[in-house]
Protein backbone atom coordinates (compact mmCIF):
# COMPACT_ATOMS: atom_id res chain seq x y z
CA UNK A 1 0.00 0.00 0.00
CA UNK A 2 2.75 2.48 1.22
CA UNK A 3 5.20 2.14 -1.62
CA UNK A 4 6.55 5.34 -2.83
CA UNK A 5 9.74 6.59 -4.41
CA UNK A 6 11.65 8.39 -1.97
CA UNK A 7 13.78 11.43 -3.10
CA UNK A 8 16.95 13.05 -1.62
CA UNK A 9 16.94 16.84 -0.33
CA UNK A 10 19.52 17.36 -3.07
CA UNK A 11 17.51 15.06 -5.93
CA UNK A 12 14.61 17.46 -5.48
CA UNK A 13 16.63 21.04 -5.85
CA UNK A 14 17.89 19.25 -8.56
CA UNK A 15 14.57 18.54 -10.46
CA UNK A 16 13.21 22.40 -9.07
CA UNK A 17 16.11 23.97 -10.62
CA UNK A 18 15.60 22.56 -13.96
CA UNK A 19 12.08 22.13 -14.02
CA UNK A 20 10.97 25.45 -12.46
CA UNK A 21 7.62 24.48 -11.50
CA UNK A 22 5.37 22.68 -9.08
CA UNK A 23 1.75 21.23 -8.86
CA UNK A 24 0.73 20.71 -5.67
CA UNK A 25 -2.26 17.92 -5.07
CA UNK A 26 -4.22 18.77 -2.52
CA UNK A 27 -3.12 21.98 -1.77
CA UNK A 28 -5.52 23.32 0.74
CA UNK A 29 -3.90 21.10 3.58
CA UNK A 30 -2.38 23.27 5.96
CA UNK A 31 1.18 21.83 5.71
CA UNK A 32 0.58 21.74 1.80
CA UNK A 33 -0.38 25.29 1.58
CA UNK A 34 2.97 26.26 3.55
CA UNK A 35 5.22 24.39 0.96
CA UNK A 36 2.97 26.04 -2.18
CA UNK A 37 4.16 29.59 -0.73
CA UNK A 38 7.60 28.39 -0.04
CA UNK A 39 7.90 27.41 -3.82
CA UNK A 40 6.19 30.76 -4.86
CA UNK A 41 8.49 32.68 -3.21
CA UNK A 42 11.58 30.85 -4.85
CA UNK A 43 10.20 31.63 -7.84
CA UNK A 44 8.68 28.36 -8.97
CA UNK A 45 5.61 28.21 -11.35
CA UNK A 46 2.95 27.23 -8.80
CA UNK A 47 -0.73 25.93 -8.48
CA UNK A 48 -2.66 23.48 -6.85
CA UNK A 49 -5.86 21.66 -6.23
CA UNK A 50 -7.91 20.02 -3.43
CA UNK A 51 -11.33 18.86 -3.23
CA UNK A 52 -12.86 21.88 -1.68
CA UNK A 53 -12.03 25.49 -1.36
CA UNK A 54 -11.40 27.07 2.12
CA UNK A 55 -10.15 29.86 4.03
CA UNK A 56 -6.44 28.49 3.25
CA UNK A 57 -7.04 28.59 -0.51
CA UNK A 58 -8.59 31.53 -0.96
CA UNK A 59 -5.24 33.37 1.03
CA UNK A 60 -3.19 30.94 -1.54
CA UNK A 61 -4.91 32.70 -4.25
CA UNK A 62 -4.48 35.84 -2.75
CA UNK A 63 -0.99 35.32 -2.89
CA UNK A 64 -0.95 34.68 -6.61
CA UNK A 65 -0.46 31.01 -6.21
CA UNK A 66 -3.42 29.19 -8.49
CA UNK A 67 -6.06 27.08 -6.91
CA UNK A 68 -8.22 24.42 -8.72
CA UNK A 69 -11.69 22.85 -6.85
CA UNK A 70 -11.53 19.38 -7.50
CA UNK A 71 -9.28 17.40 -9.14
CA UNK A 72 -8.94 16.80 -13.00
CA UNK A 73 -5.83 16.18 -15.50
CA UNK A 74 -6.56 19.19 -17.33
CA UNK A 75 -5.47 21.29 -14.24
CA UNK A 76 -1.92 20.21 -14.82
CA UNK A 77 -1.42 21.30 -17.99
CA UNK A 78 2.48 23.21 -18.16
CA UNK A 79 3.74 21.03 -15.23
CA UNK A 80 5.94 18.92 -14.76
CA UNK A 81 6.89 18.25 -11.03
CA UNK A 82 4.25 17.24 -8.65
CA UNK A 83 3.96 16.91 -4.82
CA UNK A 84 1.38 15.04 -3.03
CA UNK A 85 0.79 13.63 0.56
CA UNK A 86 -0.27 10.42 2.08
CA UNK A 87 -4.18 11.15 1.77
CA UNK A 88 -3.65 11.32 -2.01
CA UNK A 89 -4.58 7.77 -3.86
CA UNK A 90 -2.85 6.73 -7.04
CA UNK A 91 -6.38 6.85 -8.63
CA UNK A 92 -6.20 10.42 -7.97
CA UNK A 93 -6.57 11.90 -12.05
CA UNK A 94 -3.66 14.10 -11.35
CA UNK A 95 -1.56 11.76 -9.87
CA UNK A 96 -2.38 9.31 -12.74
CA UNK A 97 -1.68 11.89 -15.09
CA UNK A 98 1.77 12.78 -13.77
CA UNK A 99 2.68 8.75 -13.50
CA UNK A 100 1.46 8.52 -16.80
CA UNK A 101 3.39 10.98 -18.24
CA UNK A 102 6.54 9.60 -16.13
CA UNK A 103 6.38 13.54 -14.60
CA UNK A 104 8.09 13.89 -11.47
CA UNK A 105 6.17 12.72 -8.66
CA UNK A 106 7.73 14.11 -5.04
CA UNK A 107 6.26 13.12 -1.47
CA UNK A 108 5.40 16.51 0.58
CA UNK A 109 8.10 14.51 3.38
CA UNK A 110 10.38 14.84 0.45
CA UNK A 111 9.89 18.11 -0.51
CA UNK A 112 9.83 19.88 2.94
CA UNK A 113 13.41 17.62 3.65
CA UNK A 114 14.70 19.85 0.66
CA UNK A 115 13.20 22.75 2.35
CA UNK A 116 14.92 21.97 5.63
CA UNK A 117 18.50 22.56 3.69
CA UNK A 118 17.89 26.51 2.87
CA UNK A 119 18.30 27.03 6.81
CA UNK A 120 21.65 27.18 8.95
CA UNK A 121 19.57 26.42 11.85
CA UNK A 122 15.99 23.75 11.91
CA UNK A 123 13.88 22.34 14.90
CA UNK A 124 12.15 19.57 14.00
CA UNK A 125 9.23 18.68 15.97
CA UNK A 126 8.29 15.55 16.51
CA UNK A 127 5.91 13.09 19.10
CA UNK A 128 2.90 11.15 19.26
CA UNK A 129 0.93 13.91 20.52
CA UNK A 130 1.37 17.79 21.10
CA UNK A 131 3.44 19.00 17.45
CA UNK A 132 1.57 21.32 16.13
CA UNK A 133 0.97 23.47 19.91
CA UNK A 134 5.01 22.92 20.34
CA UNK A 135 6.03 24.00 17.18
CA UNK A 136 4.10 27.13 17.31
CA UNK A 137 5.07 27.11 21.48
CA UNK A 138 9.05 26.98 19.94
CA UNK A 139 8.35 29.66 17.07
CA UNK A 140 6.62 31.98 19.59
CA UNK A 141 10.20 31.58 21.57
CA UNK A 142 12.45 31.99 18.75
CA UNK A 143 10.48 35.46 17.63
CA UNK A 144 10.66 36.82 21.24
CA UNK A 145 14.68 36.26 21.25
CA UNK A 146 14.57 38.40 17.76
CA UNK A 147 15.85 34.88 15.34
CA UNK A 148 12.99 35.96 12.90
CA UNK A 149 12.02 31.85 12.64
CA UNK A 150 10.39 30.32 9.73
CA UNK A 151 7.86 28.17 10.71
CA UNK A 152 5.93 25.94 9.06
CA UNK A 153 2.72 24.00 11.42
CA UNK A 154 0.19 21.27 11.11
CA UNK A 155 -2.40 23.79 12.36
CA UNK A 156 -3.29 27.43 12.13
CA UNK A 157 -1.19 29.65 14.74
CA UNK A 158 -2.74 32.49 15.98
CA UNK A 159 -0.91 35.19 15.93
CA UNK A 160 -0.55 34.70 12.29
CA UNK A 161 -3.83 33.21 11.35
CA UNK A 162 -2.01 30.79 8.86
CA UNK A 163 -0.10 27.75 9.22
CA UNK A 164 3.09 29.73 8.11
CA UNK A 165 4.82 32.55 9.17
CA UNK A 166 7.32 33.98 6.71
CA UNK A 167 10.19 34.46 8.57
CA UNK A 168 14.08 34.96 7.62
CA UNK A 169 16.87 32.04 6.58
CA UNK A 170 18.82 31.54 9.86
CA UNK A 171 16.46 29.48 11.74
CA UNK A 172 13.49 26.78 10.80
CA UNK A 173 11.05 25.32 13.36
CA UNK A 174 8.80 22.85 11.43
CA UNK A 175 6.29 20.08 12.78
CA UNK A 176 7.79 16.55 11.73
CA UNK A 177 5.36 13.76 11.37
CA UNK A 178 6.43 10.64 11.87
CA UNK A 179 3.42 9.14 9.52
CA UNK A 180 4.77 6.59 7.26
CA UNK A 181 8.24 7.51 8.09
CA UNK A 182 8.30 10.84 6.61
CA UNK A 183 10.37 12.80 9.41
CA UNK A 184 13.08 10.38 8.22
CA UNK A 185 13.08 12.46 4.85
CA UNK A 186 14.32 15.76 6.83
CA UNK A 187 17.62 15.83 8.84
CA UNK A 188 17.09 18.73 11.14
CA UNK A 189 19.55 20.15 12.76
CA UNK A 190 17.66 19.20 16.41
CA UNK A 191 15.27 16.48 16.67
CA UNK A 192 12.99 17.25 18.91
CA UNK A 193 10.76 14.58 20.08
CA UNK A 194 7.86 15.44 22.99
CA UNK A 195 6.71 12.10 23.60
CA UNK A 196 6.39 8.38 21.91
CA UNK A 197 3.38 6.03 22.23
CA UNK A 198 2.24 4.66 19.38
CA UNK A 199 -0.18 5.65 16.87
CA UNK A 200 -0.38 4.85 12.72
CA UNK A 201 -1.23 0.89 13.27
CA UNK A 202 -2.41 1.14 9.78
CA UNK A 203 1.45 1.50 8.69
CA UNK A 204 3.52 0.84 11.80
CA UNK A 205 2.92 -2.73 12.88
CA UNK A 206 4.25 -3.00 16.57
CA UNK A 207 4.94 -0.60 19.15
CA UNK A 208 8.88 -1.80 18.40
CA UNK A 209 8.17 -0.36 15.02
CA UNK A 210 6.83 2.56 15.57
CA UNK A 211 9.87 3.38 18.67
CA UNK A 212 12.42 2.38 16.05
CA UNK A 213 11.27 4.75 13.53
CA UNK A 214 11.63 7.61 16.21
CA UNK A 215 15.40 5.89 17.12
CA UNK A 216 16.29 6.51 13.48
CA UNK A 217 14.92 9.99 13.46
CA UNK A 218 16.92 11.05 16.57
CA UNK A 219 19.97 9.27 14.92
CA UNK A 220 20.19 11.61 11.88
CA UNK A 221 20.43 14.97 13.36
CA UNK A 222 23.68 16.02 15.18
CA UNK A 223 21.75 17.50 18.30
CA UNK A 224 17.97 15.94 19.97
CA UNK A 225 15.73 17.05 22.78
CA UNK A 226 13.63 14.35 23.97
CA UNK A 227 11.09 13.89 26.52
CA UNK A 228 12.64 10.55 28.31
CA UNK A 229 9.69 10.68 30.93
CA UNK A 230 7.65 8.85 28.28
CA UNK A 231 9.05 4.94 28.05
CA UNK A 232 9.42 5.06 24.08
CA UNK A 233 11.27 8.08 24.03
CA UNK A 234 13.74 6.48 26.59
CA UNK A 235 14.32 3.49 24.62
CA UNK A 236 14.35 6.01 21.30
CA UNK A 237 18.01 7.80 22.71
CA UNK A 238 19.46 4.53 23.78
CA UNK A 239 22.96 4.76 21.92
CA UNK A 240 22.68 8.04 20.67
CA UNK A 241 26.00 10.02 20.19
CA UNK A 242 24.83 13.30 19.24
CA UNK A 243 24.02 16.31 22.04
CA UNK A 244 20.98 15.22 23.90
CA UNK A 245 18.77 17.18 26.31
CA UNK A 246 16.77 14.96 28.24
CA UNK A 247 13.25 16.36 29.43
CA UNK A 248 11.02 15.74 32.13
CA UNK A 249 10.05 15.24 36.23
CA UNK A 250 11.50 12.07 36.83
CA UNK A 251 15.52 11.77 37.96
CA UNK A 252 18.49 12.68 35.50
CA UNK A 253 16.56 14.75 33.68
CA UNK A 254 18.55 17.66 32.27
CA UNK A 255 15.30 20.41 31.87
CA UNK A 256 13.05 19.77 34.44
CA UNK A 257 10.31 21.83 36.37
CA UNK A 258 10.17 22.90 40.00
CA UNK A 259 8.07 24.75 42.54
CA UNK A 260 5.59 23.13 39.95
CA UNK A 261 1.41 24.32 40.32
CA UNK A 262 -0.99 22.91 37.62
CA UNK A 263 -4.03 24.61 39.49
CA UNK A 264 -4.96 26.91 36.06
CA UNK A 265 -2.72 27.68 34.51
CA UNK A 266 0.78 25.66 35.04
CA UNK A 267 3.70 27.73 36.57
CA UNK A 268 6.90 26.75 37.51
CA UNK A 269 10.79 26.87 37.71
CA UNK A 270 12.70 26.07 34.42
CA UNK A 271 15.84 24.19 35.65
CA UNK A 272 18.81 23.12 33.53
CA UNK A 273 21.29 21.06 34.83
CA UNK A 274 20.62 22.32 38.46
CA UNK A 275 20.33 26.23 37.53
CA UNK A 276 17.21 28.10 36.83
CA UNK A 277 17.10 29.02 33.49
CA UNK A 278 13.38 30.61 33.61
CA UNK A 279 10.34 31.06 35.33
CA UNK A 280 7.55 30.10 32.92
CA UNK A 281 3.87 30.89 33.62
CA UNK A 282 1.86 29.17 30.79
CA UNK A 283 -1.24 30.86 29.42
CA UNK A 284 -2.53 27.20 27.70
CA UNK A 285 -3.35 24.43 30.26
CA UNK A 286 -2.41 20.56 31.00
CA UNK A 287 -0.06 19.13 32.62
CA UNK A 288 0.83 17.56 29.05
CA UNK A 289 1.43 21.59 27.91
CA UNK A 290 4.40 21.49 30.90
CA UNK A 291 5.74 18.61 28.95
CA UNK A 292 5.65 20.76 25.75
CA UNK A 293 7.43 23.76 27.51
CA UNK A 294 10.13 21.88 28.98
CA UNK A 295 10.93 20.40 25.59
CA UNK A 296 10.67 23.70 23.63
CA UNK A 297 13.28 25.28 26.64
CA UNK A 298 15.45 22.33 25.95
CA UNK A 299 16.14 23.39 22.04
CA UNK A 300 16.02 27.30 23.21
CA UNK A 301 19.22 26.18 25.12
CA UNK A 302 21.04 24.41 22.35
CA UNK A 303 19.84 27.45 20.54
CA UNK A 304 21.76 30.18 22.66
CA UNK A 305 18.14 31.81 23.85
CA UNK A 306 18.33 33.18 27.17
CA UNK A 307 16.02 32.25 29.88
CA UNK A 308 14.57 35.42 29.79
CA UNK A 309 13.54 35.93 25.78
CA UNK A 310 11.98 32.11 25.89
CA UNK A 311 10.29 32.39 29.02
CA UNK A 312 8.77 36.33 27.28
CA UNK A 313 7.99 33.77 23.78
CA UNK A 314 5.98 30.94 25.74
CA UNK A 315 3.89 32.56 27.96
CA UNK A 316 2.73 35.06 25.56
CA UNK A 317 2.33 31.65 23.37
CA UNK A 318 -1.93 31.36 23.80
CA UNK A 319 -2.38 27.82 21.95
CA UNK A 320 -2.89 26.72 18.30
CA UNK A 321 -6.76 26.42 16.59
CA UNK A 322 -8.81 23.60 17.13
CA UNK A 323 -6.65 22.90 20.59
CA UNK A 324 -9.76 23.51 23.33
CA UNK A 325 -10.32 26.56 21.49
CA UNK A 326 -13.46 28.31 22.20
CA UNK A 327 -15.42 29.40 19.67
CA UNK A 328 -18.64 30.68 20.91
CA UNK A 329 -21.80 29.80 23.06
CA UNK A 330 -25.22 28.17 22.82
CA UNK A 331 -28.20 28.40 25.61
CA UNK A 332 -25.30 30.04 27.76
CA UNK A 333 -22.69 27.30 27.12
CA UNK A 334 -19.44 26.85 26.36
CA UNK A 335 -18.37 25.36 22.53
CA UNK A 336 -14.90 24.05 22.13
CA UNK A 337 -13.24 22.80 19.36
CA UNK A 338 -10.81 19.85 19.74
CA UNK A 339 -8.63 17.91 17.14
CA UNK A 340 -8.02 15.09 19.79
CA UNK A 341 -8.49 12.07 17.94
CA UNK A 342 -6.43 9.37 19.83
CA UNK A 343 -7.38 8.41 23.14
CA UNK A 344 -4.51 9.74 25.25
CA UNK A 345 -5.35 13.38 23.57
CA UNK A 346 -9.24 12.75 24.44
CA UNK A 347 -7.89 11.78 28.01
CA UNK A 348 -5.94 15.41 28.53
CA UNK A 349 -8.15 17.37 26.75
CA UNK A 350 -11.08 16.37 28.97
CA UNK A 351 -8.66 16.44 32.41
CA UNK A 352 -8.84 20.15 31.11
CA UNK A 353 -12.36 20.92 30.15
CA UNK A 354 -13.83 18.73 33.39
CA UNK A 355 -11.21 21.61 35.46
CA UNK A 356 -12.88 24.47 33.53
CA UNK A 357 -16.67 22.86 32.93
CA UNK A 358 -18.77 24.07 36.75
CA UNK A 359 -22.03 22.31 34.49
CA UNK A 360 -22.66 19.48 32.70
CA UNK A 361 -19.39 18.22 29.86
CA UNK A 362 -20.64 16.74 26.44
CA UNK A 363 -18.09 15.47 23.68
CA UNK A 364 -19.23 15.06 20.26
CA UNK A 365 -16.80 12.82 18.65
CA UNK A 366 -15.58 11.98 15.41
CA UNK A 367 -12.87 8.90 15.49
CA UNK A 368 -10.25 9.25 12.64
CA UNK A 369 -9.92 6.02 10.48
CA UNK A 370 -11.17 2.42 10.88
CA UNK A 371 -7.77 1.36 11.35
CA UNK A 372 -6.99 3.31 14.50
CA UNK A 373 -10.67 2.70 15.69
CA UNK A 374 -10.14 -0.98 15.52
CA UNK A 375 -6.51 -0.93 16.87
CA UNK A 376 -7.26 1.31 20.06
CA UNK A 377 -11.27 0.07 20.27
CA UNK A 378 -11.12 -0.58 24.00
CA UNK A 379 -8.93 2.79 25.02
CA UNK A 380 -11.64 4.92 23.05
CA UNK A 381 -14.60 3.50 24.60
CA UNK A 382 -13.37 3.62 28.11
CA UNK A 383 -11.99 7.49 27.16
CA UNK A 384 -14.44 9.38 27.89
CA UNK A 385 -15.75 8.99 31.73
CA UNK A 386 -14.38 12.49 32.81
CA UNK A 387 -17.41 13.86 30.35
CA UNK A 388 -21.45 13.19 31.13
CA UNK A 389 -22.13 11.89 27.31
CA UNK A 390 -20.21 11.14 24.12
CA UNK A 391 -22.22 11.48 21.10
CA UNK A 392 -20.52 9.34 18.42
CA UNK A 393 -20.25 10.76 15.22
CA UNK A 394 -19.40 8.83 11.96
CA UNK A 395 -15.63 7.70 11.05
CA UNK A 396 -13.74 9.90 8.91
CA UNK A 397 -12.52 7.40 6.32
CA UNK A 398 -9.83 9.78 5.26
CA UNK A 399 -7.63 7.66 3.11
CA UNK A 400 -9.65 4.09 3.96
CA UNK A 401 -12.64 2.40 3.27
CA UNK A 402 -14.62 0.07 5.63
CA UNK A 403 -13.27 -3.13 5.72
CA UNK A 404 -12.93 -3.69 9.70
CA UNK A 405 -16.50 -3.46 10.80
CA UNK A 406 -16.11 -0.30 12.93
CA UNK A 407 -18.88 2.32 13.17
CA UNK A 408 -19.80 5.53 15.30
CA UNK A 409 -23.10 2.98 16.07
CA UNK A 410 -20.63 0.17 17.45
CA UNK A 411 -19.19 2.60 19.30
CA UNK A 412 -21.88 4.70 21.08
CA UNK A 413 -23.13 0.61 21.98
CA UNK A 414 -20.17 -0.21 23.88
CA UNK A 415 -19.56 2.95 25.84
CA UNK A 416 -21.29 3.22 28.78
CA UNK A 417 -22.54 7.09 28.57
CA UNK A 418 -22.12 6.92 24.91
CA UNK A 419 -24.61 7.81 22.08
CA UNK A 420 -25.86 7.99 18.68
CA UNK A 421 -28.19 10.62 16.99
CA UNK A 422 -27.73 10.26 13.43
CA UNK A 423 -25.94 12.57 11.21
CA UNK A 424 -23.60 15.92 12.17
CA UNK A 425 -26.79 18.04 12.13
CA UNK A 426 -28.81 15.89 14.15
CA UNK A 427 -26.02 15.86 16.86
CA UNK A 428 -26.22 19.88 16.94
CA UNK A 429 -29.94 19.49 17.38
CA UNK A 430 -29.70 16.99 20.03
CA UNK A 431 -27.00 19.38 21.91
CA UNK A 432 -28.88 22.61 21.35
CA UNK A 433 -31.93 20.78 23.43
CA UNK A 434 -29.33 19.82 26.24
CA UNK A 435 -27.04 22.77 26.96
CA UNK A 436 -27.78 24.98 29.50
CA UNK A 437 -25.81 27.64 30.87
CA UNK A 438 -22.43 26.58 32.71
CA UNK A 439 -22.24 23.62 30.65
CA UNK A 440 -19.93 22.86 28.02
CA UNK A 441 -19.28 20.87 24.39
CA UNK A 442 -16.38 19.63 23.30
CA UNK A 443 -16.80 19.49 19.61
CA UNK A 444 -13.82 16.77 19.05
CA UNK A 445 -11.80 14.96 16.68
CA UNK A 446 -9.63 15.51 12.96
CA UNK A 447 -12.20 15.04 10.65
CA UNK A 448 -14.81 16.84 9.42
CA UNK A 449 -18.22 17.06 12.04
CA UNK A 450 -16.64 20.16 13.92
CA UNK A 451 -17.12 22.61 11.15
CA UNK A 452 -20.93 21.52 10.74
CA UNK A 453 -21.61 21.02 14.15
CA UNK A 454 -20.17 24.13 16.00
CA UNK A 455 -21.62 26.27 12.82
CA UNK A 456 -24.95 24.47 13.69
CA UNK A 457 -24.58 25.39 17.59
CA UNK A 458 -23.13 29.18 17.59
CA UNK A 459 -25.21 31.12 14.96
Amino acid sequence: MFIFQRFTPDSVRGILEKERNVYFIGIGGVSMSSLAEIAAGRGYKTAGSDRTMSPITDALQERGIRVFEGHDEKNCAGFTVFVYNAAIHEDNPEYAYAKKNGFALIRRADFLGYVVTFFNNSVGVAGTHGKSTSTAMLGAALEAAGLDPTVLNGAVMKDVNSPYRHGGKECLCFEACEYTDSFLSFFPKIALVLNVGYDHADYFKTVDDYIASFKKYISQSPCAVVNTDSYGGRKAVEGYIGKLIKCGLQAGSDVYPENLRTDGFPEFDAMYKGKKYAHIKLRVYGMHNVYNALCCIGACILLGISGKDAAKGIEGFEGVARRFELKGECNGAKIYDDYAHHPDEIKATLSIARECTKGRLYVAFQSHTYSRTKKFYSDFITAFGNCDEVIYCDIYPARETDTLGMSAQKLAADTKNGSYKGGFTDAAEYLKTVLRKGDAAVIMGAGNANAVIIKDLIT
